[in-house]
């Protein structure tokens, strides 16, 4: 095992178990990462129109680190840049996409689909990949790139089940290499690569975006690093004791 490999790496000793054929580890609601993510997400559910969601579940993404060498050669070409205090300006930003299985409907469906129109599973595979950018949506505001979002409720805008009977929703958080973002407040559709001196875009709010939105646009700027399942809140149901001392009493304990 190698000692300094990457925390989502197979080869991390806090990862024995993982490997291509197990990708995702549940998180319990007492580890750290579980309490962060939760509270992005929540934090991050701006549209006002829109019912905060119930988070059912968090899973970390484990990969190889022949797939994760690229991203770290990426944010290490950034770092050598000079004059930036913090040149790889590395976030967790939240990106949806769809998915055609019932992966992590539960947290025992762990297992990755090979249906080549499951974007959730061939992302959490392969990773990102610019090739694929307008397949699904005709209008790129700002040109050819991978879009991810701060604004958990506007990724959620691109998330969709393709099989009906999926009744939770997932979204995919990923470590991006922002480095230096070009500011840009109004569409520019033929983008493909940020402008020079820039690392990538951010979309601000204002003239024709309502949401932030980041555009990296190189595939080793954005790796997968976790999964947060989510919708409605489950039911509320009474213990037996409720439920017994509620019949014998003829009064509501809830």
């Amino acid at each position: 095992m190698v000692e300094s490999a990457d925390h989502f790496s197979f080869d991390h000793p806090q990862n024995q178990g993982y490997d291509e054929q197990k990708r995702l580890a549940y998180l319990l609601q007492s580890d750290p990462n579980y309490h962060r993510l939760k509270i992005k997400f929540l934090e991050g559910w701006k549209h006002p129109e829109k019912q905060m969601p119930h988070v059912h579940a968090i899973f970390k993404i484990m990969s190889s680190e022949a797939s994760l060498k690229p991203f770290h050669e990426y944010r290490a070409h950034i770092v050598n840049a000079p004059s930036q205090k913090n040149p790889a300006n590395e976030q967790f930003l939240f990106h949806g996409t769809t998915r055609s299985c019932f992966l992590v409907e539960d947290r025992y469906k762990v297992r990755l689909c090979d249906l080549q129109r499951c974007s959730l599973c061939r992302i959490i595979d392969e990773s990102f990949d610019i090739a694929k950018c307008g397949t699904k949506h005709n209008f790129n505001r700002f040109g050819r790139g991978i879009y991810t979002s701060a604004c958990s409720s506007k990724a959620d805008d691109y998330i969709s089940n393709t099989d009906e009977a999926g009744m939770l929703r997932v979204v995919l958080v990923n470590r991006v290499i922002v480095g230096m973002p070009y500011e840009q407040r109004r569409n520019a559709t033929k983008l493909v690569q940020p402008p020079s001196g820039y690392h990538s875009l951010t979309g601000t709010p204002g003239i024709h975006l309502n949401y932030e939105e980041t555009v990296v646009y190189s595939n080793d700027a954005i790796r997968p690093a976790f999964l947060i399942v989510y919708g409605d809140a489950p039911p509320k149901s009474q213990s037996k004791m409720q439920a017994l001392v509620s019949k014998l009493f003829n009064t509501s304990l809830v």
